[in-house]
């Protein structure tokens, strides 16, 4: 990255976007559909040579890369969203407990459908804590990422873990 800003080489970029654009993408894709996905993904490496032109406003070198990118690219999506009103349906359904029967919206018997579907019946904020924790995140950088305390995001990662089991009929 830092290579990237220093010269503004387009290699350096390319680079950036062989290592993140699929992980960027699947985490946008777990959050949204795909066509939404896709458009945040480039609007997200459009952000990052915008915000790299402009080293003053770049990042130190300290900084952790894929954190930052996760970070615009989180940004991003909820800008989107709430761009399309889904925001906030989607912090109300945060403090409702799931009612839609998990038997009735799986009909495959594959364990990796089931816990797909169950993934997506979560709360928007316990989803995306879990699904940066599947992404190698730490607690302590996705409450970076998200602007939310340390203790907020253990909170998250246990429901989103209780209520995963809950919805696949396993113990907890």
């Amino acid at each position: 990255m830092t290579n990237y800003m220093a010269t503004g080489k387009n290699k350096y970029l390319s680079l950036l976007v062989a290592q993140f654009n699929l992980s960027l993408y699947h985490y946008l894709l777990s959050q949204s559909n795909k066509e939404l996905a896709e458009d945040v993904v480039q609007t997200t490496w459009l952000k990052v040579m915008k915000i790299t032109k402009h080293s003053d406003s770049g990042i130190s070198q300290q900084t952790n890369v894929k954190s930052w990118l996760f970070t615009i690219a989180r940004n991003t999506l909820i800008d989107e969203f709430r761009r399309q009103k889904k925001w906030q349906s989607q912090l109300l359904d945060e403090n409702k407990m799931l009612t839609a029967s998990l038997e009735k919206s799986i009909q495959a018997s594959s364990r990796l459908t089931q816990f797909n579907a169950a993934l997506a019946q979560l709360p928007f904020l316990q989803r995306e804590a879990f699904i940066f924790q599947q992404e190698g995140f730490s607690v302590l950088e996705i409450s970076a990422l998200t602007d939310d305390s340390f203790e907020t995001i253990k909170s998250r990662l246990r429901y989103a873990r209780n209520n995963l089991s809950h919805l696949l009929g396993t113990p907890s």
